[in-house]
């Protein structure tokens, strides 16, 4: 049964009024929805690879960091020691985004 609901200015039926005839489907807004969830679907995996992007340049930048010669010699102890931590805890911010990718390609 296709139900039309007729729409109002001051509603936000409009909004899902595809075809600009006045009157809103189930169709239509079911059409809609599924557009908005495909939507938010892809900013969220757009979010993941930022992130996972953000953690490699920091696991990189935090490598390189050393090799500044502002760097005091008596600071690298405690450089190398905060390092176990944040390579630990990047690298599997990027594994998980990796896997979270291979298994959501495999469905």
């Amino acid at each position: 049964m296709n139900k039309k609901k007729r729409s109002n200015l001051k509603s936000s039926f409009p909004d899902y009024d595809l075809n600009d005839d006045g009157v809103v489907t189930d169709e239509e807004i079911e059409r809609s929805q599924r557009m908005l969830e495909l939507e938010l679907r892809e900013e969220k995996a757009e979010s993941q690879r930022m992130m996972a992007w953000a953690a490699v340049i920091s696991m990189i930048s935090y490598s390189i960091l050393p090799l500044f010669p502002f760097v005091e010699e008596s600071r690298l102890a405690t450089l190398a020691s905060l390092s176990d931590m944040l390579f630990l805890s990047q690298a599997s911010i990027v594994g998980l985004y990796f896997g979270a990718t291979a298994y959501m390609n495999k469905k």
